[in-house]
């Protein structure tokens, strides 16, 4: 069997996600499964190099790809996205030797092997993804970015990356980093894959029960639940600002530990967050946004989520 590209981004700011996230990709691959692993690292210091490196004591390789981020200055950075992820743009071009490559964000756990995923045939697309939950019911609906297999050959050779800069800076500041500007380029030319591939537990767990049928309808499946799809979730994508190693409260935050605890950073402590953190940060970025309407929405928003919490146990 041909070894599986995989490549991932990181800067300074993200290198321990990335290193727990590459640690779960090989220790939970089949016995079988070669990965051949890129991070393409954003001008990086050497004591985020030398963590890299350690991963090499997992069994398999990682190869290190150094990047400028000078063509993306201009662009304003995000309050937990870096510009570093618009490198993303240009993964064909730095990793030139594969017509498929099968990206990963940084801020995810794998559960399981990704043979499959990367088996997947592309034909003429540009890529295969997950849809974004609240675009399930369109045809052609928007796909999240943060796991994607790209048809790498027919982005090298329509020079694709030189196209979505032109769209990003066409944007201006926008909520979407590089997602928006791929749906733009492609036209939504996508192969859809199953969302176990790209679960994100809280937007799933704050969907209706009856939106189970509208997913297995999709993607031909047959989960029982909304637990159940996080539950049979190959890849955990953390796609929001309340990441685990910051809120370990949060009910998805052990599951990712336990892979922090077998990381090159496992000797590492970093400051741990509770919940009193959690709703002042949220507090704070809502009356930020909103003024005083901001705080009146997260009141709101907890009324909604105890109703939905009640609901949830009835029907268990």
């Amino acid at each position: 069997m041909s070894k599986i590209p995989v490549v991932l981004i990181s800067d300074d700011n993200f290198i321990m996600p990335t290193c727990v996230a590459i640690t779960s990709l090989i220790v939970n691959k089949k016995p079988e499964t070669e990965y051949d692993i890129y991070i393409i690292m954003a001008e990086c210091s050497d004591e985020s190099y030398a963590k890299i490196k350690e991963l090499n004591d997992l069994g398999t390789p990682v190869n290190l790809v150094r990047a400028s981020l000078d063509e993306y200055r201009d662009i304003k950075q995000l309050a937990h996205i870096s510009i570093a992820c618009l490198l993303k743009f240009d993964v064909s071009e730095l990793v030139p030797n594969y017509d498929k490559l099968l990206y990963l964000d940084g801020d995810i756990i794998v559960r399981g092997d990704l043979s499959d995923l990367y088996n997947v045939e592309l034909g003429d697309s540009y890529a295969a993804g997950v849809k974004e939950l609240n675009n399930i019911t369109e045809e052609t609906g928007n796909v999240n970015a943060g796991i994607m297999l790209f048809n790498a050959k027919r982005i090298r050779d329509e020079k694709l990356n030189i196209k979505m800069r032109e769209i990003r800076r066409s944007l201006g500041d926008r909520s979407s980093m590089d997602q928006q500007t791929y749906n733009i380029a492609t036209g939504k030319n996508y192969k859809y894959v199953d969302i176990r591939y790209n679960c994100v537990p809280p937007r799933v767990l704050a969907m209706q029960e009856s939106d189970v049928a509208k997913i297995n309808e999709l993607y031909g499946s047959s989960y029982t639940s909304l637990q159940d799809v996080v539950d049979k979730a190959v890849i955990i994508h953390y796609a929001s600002g309340e990441k685990p190693w910051k809120y370990t409260f949060k009910p998805w935050a052990k599951e990712w530990y336990k892979y922090y605890m077998m990381s090159p950073y496992k000797n590492v402590e970093f400051k741990l967050r509770g919940i009193w953190s959690y709703r002042f940060d949220k507090l704070r970025r809502n009356i930020k946004d909103k003024g005083l309407a901001g705080m009146f929405d997260i009141v709101a928003d907890r009324k909604k989520r105890r109703e939905k919490d009640k609901n949830r146990k009835k029907w268990e």
